[in-house]
């Protein structure tokens, strides 16, 4: 049986963007050694942005496979993996809730936040489960989480510590817009040679390594900052 490899530079780019997360969430995840020197806010941001970043790993990986070995749309090993990634992406949204509510509210209102957030992310995972819903639910479920984050962000530019670490975040998060953008409208740097499928997974493997950059200021143990 002759292998083939179908739409390979959306499914390279997505397993770049696959490996370029799991190598930063693993990152993330080792960090964990110098909490005893962080603040409460940079340990749950830290733990935070692992998940982010795992997630972000998870949906393209998942998103790599079913774009190079399942071009029948009712395959069901497609249809496994389109849920896979859409409740990665749906857990990557979570994060930005909960990476917001950290950077900007006290610990107590924190809390509040991710658990309703918990309950609402929850329900979407279950009715995936049953569904097979357009890629725009998963954009429509990530986006209040990114807004909530940039408002975060925002507030915490004036920052002497973390304001640089929050306006590379931003700038993260702006071509992460800009890529569901180019998602969205079908823009493409080549209709059959690079579609607008790998165009967006090309500006959010940018934008993921503005993340990773902002993580590292945000985590930075007390001292180093």
């Amino acid at each position: 049986m002759r292998f083939r490899l179908h739409e390979p530079a959306v499914t390279l780019t997505d397993l770049a963007i696959g490996i370029e997360a799991g190598v930063f969430a693993v990152l993330m995840a080792a960090a964990r050694r110098d909490d005893g020197r962080r603040s409460r806010e940079a340990v749950a941001a830290r733990r935070w942005f692992a998940v982010l970043f795992g997630a972000t790993s998870a949906a393209a990986l998942a998103g790599a496979a079913l774009h190079g070995l399942y071009p029948d749309r009712g395959h069901p090993g497609r249809l496994r993996l389109w849920r896979v990634s859409l409740g990665s992406i749906g857990v990557a949204g979570l994060t930005g809730w909960c990476l917001g509510a950290v950077l900007a509210l006290p610990r107590a209102a924190a809390a509040g936040v991710q658990r309703a957030m918990f309950a609402a992310y929850g329900a979407y995972l279950v009715a995936l489960s049953r569904t097979n819903p357009p890629y725009l639910v998963a954009i429509a479920t990530y986006l209040p989480g990114s807004i909530a984050l940039g408002v975060a962000l925002v507030r915490r530019l004036g920052d002497p510590v973390v304001g640089a670490s929050a306006a590379i975040a931003l700038a993260g998060l702006g071509l992460t817009f800009g890529a569901a953008a180019v998602q969205i409208r079908k823009t493409a740097l080549h209709p059959r040679l690079f579609d607008h499928n790998a165009t967006y997974h090309t500006i959010q493997a940018i934008a993921i390594a503005c993340f990773y950059a902002a993580a590292r200021g945000f985590t930075q143990p007390t001292g180093r900052r």
